[in-house]
């Protein structure tokens, strides 16, 4: 019985995300990473920007498996040559996807969606005069604290 080996290189989201420490995984520089990103935006920039042969995976990192996904990616030709000269290794994959995904278009300012469209909220919040509220507060209750306490 003979085993081939996959030598497809895998990157989880966890490599390039610079919310992340080197204990929970992050590969790169945290300067170069990018901010929370996901398994289907470094499929997507992998296979149109990077022009590589990859396969998106629904595996977890045993070290944060809250974060779904994983992407298989083909470095080298069978002959063992690189399939993109630009990238010739796992680290220059982590650093060109860490670079692509901040300008995909699922994101605004190179942040997702998701967070771009919570910090707008909030700073209409604060703008609107939210954060005047405990000043209210303390005002109506002669700046001093209620005890909880019975006697």
């Amino acid at each position: 019985m003979s085993f081939d080996h996959d030598k497809r290189v895998i990157l989880y989201p966890n490599y390039i995300d610079n919310r992340k420490t080197v204990a929970q995984g992050r590969r790169i520089p945290k300067q170069l990473a990018c901010e929370a990103p996901n398994c289907i935006e470094i499929y997507e920039c992998i296979i149109n920007g990077l022009k590589l042969e990859a396969e998106a995976e629904m595996k977890s990192y045993s070290r944060d498996w809250l974060v779904p996904g994983r992407v298989r990616v083909k470095l080298q030709n069978d002959d063992g040559s690189a399939a993109n000269p630009d990238i010739p290794t796992r680290r220059a994959l982590l650093l060109k996807v860490a670079e692509l995904v901040p300008r995909h278009p699922g994101r605004v300012n190179g942040r997702p969606k998701a967070v771009a469209a919570a910090a707008a909220q909030l700073a209409a919040a604060s703008s609107a005069g939210a954060g005047s509220s405990k000043q209210a507060t303390a005002a109506t209750h002669g700046g001093k604290k209620k005890s909880s306490k019975k006697k």
